[in-house]
């Protein structure tokens, strides 16, 4: 059996040299071979105190170097050897070798893909752009807070930062836009912030001094220096940020909460999506962006302003302006606080003030919230909507797989999405409910008779057809309404469990795949168009 020790370092070298006290945690956890003490964290991290020459505690053999509070590495680790960063230019790094002992040799480093996701860029991108292209080519599984490693690793060997530790590979071109350091930069370099002028009057002035706004800037770093990203109480630090800006916040879901006025009962001023530190920050799932899942919410809960962040990057969007589509960006708000970079802070506290200030009519008319027809208020039916729209998001996804049936749909609010079955009055349709979910060939052409005769014809023929589906089908005649219907209903799973949307979304995708191949030469040789 390997000693505590032993595991840390091989951790660490499963994490590449380099992580977090919380990234080793989980790893040693992944793969010591005997059940851990209730006190495995306290036992790791006093091994690697008494390993490291960084430590009081140390007592020989030194075998880890500390980094940055809370971020450890193996003593010998090093980035890179050698590495070219453009034409005619190399940066020298020490001597040691380019990948961990123990790692595929074939990996390269965080600063190798950094350096070739620029190349590919041009020479300069975006943070986001960069996180994009290392997770394309890079090799093997990125690791929890593989985004938050890119973004330390740049301000780590740019000296344009606060963090730099020497190796200046890196050039900050704009805010959250970064270089080659050797790379020319463009005359009209790529900027993601909204121009305040159009969320925010020019001349508008938050009635705090500059001394005040510098206080509040210092007591949220003060906050931040005992949290760290990975910390189970990261979200705590993200609540505590809107509070010292003056906000009360109230929680609507595990992403949602809305801010108001500290101290009030005033209506919400904002609504805030918290996006998990590690996750995509621009989309829920490919093609399904944050921002609209944040625009559902605030339509709903009737709020004009919306905020989209993680505590470590912060967009804020004002809804009503229907023309202004690019949000108030700081892809590096975690680097102002840290480095109390007060003149941007600045600039991200007046749109906060701003809103604190802000008495437009909301996007849709105020009124007493309404019960729907379910019984659900308003609020219910925003967070079942947003629910809704990342889970269509992800199954049309699965979908485009497999099939090509719901290939031009596009994930909506609604507790459905359907797709032509080929002769007018026929529709191939996924449902989903709280508690379950069905596929279904939906008849209805606006004719009574006609889809009833329809639905007869399909009948006539049940056996073949659930022959064909490979399972029993349920046959709704509905006499008392228009339409008709032949669907397969999966019990047991529904909405409300997220965390087996994976299977329900498979078994829904391969069941639409067998209905609509059961259906086929019946709707083409029988169903008149």
């Amino acid at each position: 059996m390997a000693s505590w020790v032993e595991d840390i370092i091989q951790a660490l070298k499963n994490l590449g040299g380099q992580a977090t006290l919380a990234q080793i945690y989980e790893e040693v956890k992944r793969i010591r071979t005997e059940p851990l003490p209730d006190t495995y964290k306290a036992s790791i991290r006093e091994r690697i105190e008494a390993h490291s020459s960084d430590s009081s505690n140390f007592k020989g053999t030194d075998h880890f170097r500390k980094v940055e509070k809370g971020v450890w590495a193996l003593r010998d680790h090093a980035e890179v050897g050698s590495i070219d960063v453009g034409v005619g230019h190399q940066s020298q790094v020490s001597n040691s070798s380019t990948s961990i002992q123990g790692k595929d040799e074939s990996m390269s480093t965080w600063i190798e893909d950094i350096n070739q996701a620029l190349k590919n860029l041009g020479g300069q991108a975006t943070l986001t752009q960069i996180y994009e292209e290392v997770k394309r080519i890079r090799q093997g599984t990125l690791p929890k807070m593989w985004q938050h490693i890119i973004q330390d690793t740049i301000y780590q060997h740019s000296s344009d930062t606060q963090k730099f530790q020497g190796n200046d590979l890196y050039h900050k071109v704009d805010k959250g836009v970064w270089a080659l350091r050797n790379h020319t930069a463009a005359p009209q370099p790529v900027h993601q912030a909204l121009k305040q002028k159009d969320a925010v009057p020019q001349n508008y002035l938050p009635p705090e001094s500059f001394e005040e706004i510098a206080n509040i800037l210092r007591t949220i770093k003060q906050y931040r220096d005992y949290q760290h990203p990975d910390s189970p109480s990261w979200k705590e630090y993200v609540d505590e940020f809107f509070h010292i800006l003056g906000f009360s916040t109230n929680g609507k879901s595990q992403r949602l909460m809305t801010l108001s006025l500290m101290g009030t009962n005033h209506t919400p001023k904002a609504i805030v999506c918290y996006v998990k530190p590690g996750e995509n920050f621009d989309e829920i799932t490919p093609g399904l962006e944050w921002e609209s899942y944040l625009f559902y919410a605030a339509k709903f809960h009737q709020i004009d302003w919306g905020i989209l962040t993680d505590g470590l990057r912060l967009k804020i969007i004002h809804f009503k302006d229907q023309d202004n589509k690019q949000p108030s960006y700081w892809p590096d708000l975690d680097g102002i606080v840290c480095q109390e970079k007060l003149d941007t802070f600045c600039s991200v506290y007046k749109v906060f003030s701003f809103i604190k200030g802000y008495d437009g009519k909301p996007a849709i008319a105020q009124g007493n919230q309404k019960k729907s027809q379910q019984g659900q208020n308003d609020g219910e039916l925003a967070e079942r909507h947003v629910l809704r729209l990342k889970f269509w998001g992800e199954l049309l996804e699965k979908a485009k797989a497999k099939t090509k049936l719901h290939a031009k749909v596009s994930p909506g609010i609604e507790n459905w999405i359907s797709a032509g079955a080929g002769k007018s009055g026929l529709g191939f349709n996924y449902v989903v409910r709280m508690d379950d979910a069905q596929v279904e060939l939906y008849i209805d052409k606006g004719e009574a008779e006609w889809n009833k005769k329809v639905f007869n014809t399909f009948l006539q023929q049940k056996v073949e057809i659930e022959g064909l589906f490979g399972d029993p089908l349920d046959w709704q005649l509905l006499p008392d309404r228009r339409a008709s219907r032949v669907r397969y209903v999966i019990s047991g799973i529904g909405l409300k469990n997220e965390d087996q949307w994976d299977e329900l979304q498979g078994k829904l995708v391969d069941a639409m795949i067998r209905l609509e191949r059961a259906f086929r030469l019946v709707i083409a040789k029988d169903i008149p168009k």
